[in-house]
């Protein structure tokens, strides 16, 4: 035990920016009971919607490491004095290349516990360095007491990448209603800034503007369901590297006036709330999606690509809709039906919210955490402690 008989548990990331792992870091921290553990949040770069948050956190002592250079390796010695410094019992990163610049050290430092993080299940296309970092995180994990995917999904992907099947616990995200309360003065002006018609139904995606989240499908779809109800509008929540290519497909498809780029938003609920029906058209496998959660938490049906961990949150026909990847015509498709079958989606919303209250709880995924940490100190102590009494 640490100080004041308080578990010291490090969790590190890249950059606090606004996303999904980054915010379930931030609600991992915020929940942690502080009279038991004391969290030590280090970031490998300053910034980040995000950082302020977590730097005023009671409780919590954060360390920014201010990495310079994407070959920079002095951070794995920085790292190390770090451990040792602050006596860490427990690691546990998010991320690449944070979890290489963690785990590396803590092996060599033989902290007692090491956890690793899997956000989602898919590596597509990752540049050389990236690949480098990858390449030794997944030798290094061996040396890990435990790995975190947080789907079934991801589960079966890391045991094809040869993890001990022993070594895996799903432990699924966890939503905080409270932040995700909208203000509904906010949600009909956000109705009315987009120009809705009377009538008129609006279709929004909330997911980072990059290749993997496939906005060209939306855009696509886009045009379709306005060719079939011209009351109907877009909403794009969320910024990235494609927002100007896909502010130009809006204007090449004709639709720039039925599209509102929203940007990034801190208060997602009540951008959220004013939506009719939600959509993730990931190309590329999702873990546990926050996206679809949120949608879900406040009773909005969902259309989302059947891959990676989505069914196990989507279920078709009852909470939202599953439709195949790529395929713009099934997701206008959905989006008619929504359109046409109102009391069938309002129902589809409540079921979503109620799974979402009964399952996905942040109460419920923090308490995971910490038994986990508890659970695998002890039992490392318990060891500990029987070679001692065998050598004596």
């Amino acid at each position: 035990m640490a100080d004041n008989n308080k578990i010291n548990v490090m969790l590190t990331i890249n950059k606090m920016i606004i996303g999904g792992a980054e915010q379930q870091f931030l609600e991992l921290v915020k929940g942690l009971d502080k009279t038991h553990f004391k969290p030590i949040v280090v970031t490998l770069q300053p910034g980040g919607d995000l950082e302020p948050e977590i730097k005023s956190l009671p409780g919590v002592e954060y360390i920014c490491l201010n990495r310079k250079g994407k070959y920079n390796f002095v951070t794995l010695f920085t790292m190390l004095r770090l451990l040792r410094k602050k006596n860490v019992e427990i690691i546990q990163p998010f991320l690449t290349p944070a979890t290489f610049f963690t785990l590396v050290p803590a092996v060599m430092n033989r902290t007692p516990v090491k956890i690793v993080t899997e956000r989602g299940n898919s590596r597509a296309k990752p540049g050389f360095g990236y690949r480098i970092y990858l390449g030794i995180e997944d030798f290094f994990t061996r040396f890990a007491d435990c790995v975190i995917p947080n789907s079934e999904s991801g589960k079966k992907y890391l045991i094809k990448r040869g993890i001990d099947p022993a070594h895996i616990r799903v432990i699924y995200n966890g939503i905080n209603t409270q932040r995700l309360a909208p203000d509904p003065e906010k949600a009909k002006r956000i109705r009315a800034d987009m120009k809705l018609p009377p009538g008129g139904f609006i279709v929004g995606i909330s997911a980072s503007l990059t290749p993997n989240k496939d906005h060209i499908t939306f855009l696509q779809a886009t045009k379709l369901i306005s060719q079939a109800d011209p009351r109907i509008r877009f909403g794009i929540l969320g910024d990235g590297p494609l927002a100007p290519a896909l502010r130009d497909l809006a204007g090449e498809l004709g639709i720039e006036s039925k599209v509102s780029f929203l940007g990034n938003q801190t208060e997602v609920g009540s951008y959220l709330a004013a939506f009719d029906v939600i959509c993730l058209c990931s190309a590329e496998p999702e873990g546990c999606s926050n996206a679809i959660l949120e949608a879900m938490a406040l009773g909005k049906p969902v259309i989302a690509t059947d891959i990676g961990g989505n069914s196990e949150l989507v279920r078709d026909n009852e909470t939202g809709f599953l439709i195949p990847t790529r395929n713009p015509e099934r997701l206008a498709g959905a989006v008619v039906t929504c359109v046409q079958q109102p009391e069938r989606i309002r129902e589809m919303g409540r079921r979503g919210r109620d799974l979402v209250v009964n399952r996905f709880s942040l109460r419920r995924m923090v308490q995971d955490y910490e038994k986990l940490f508890e659970d695998i100190l002890q039992s490392k102590k318990t060891r500990s402690l029987s070679k001692r009494k065998q050598m004596t």
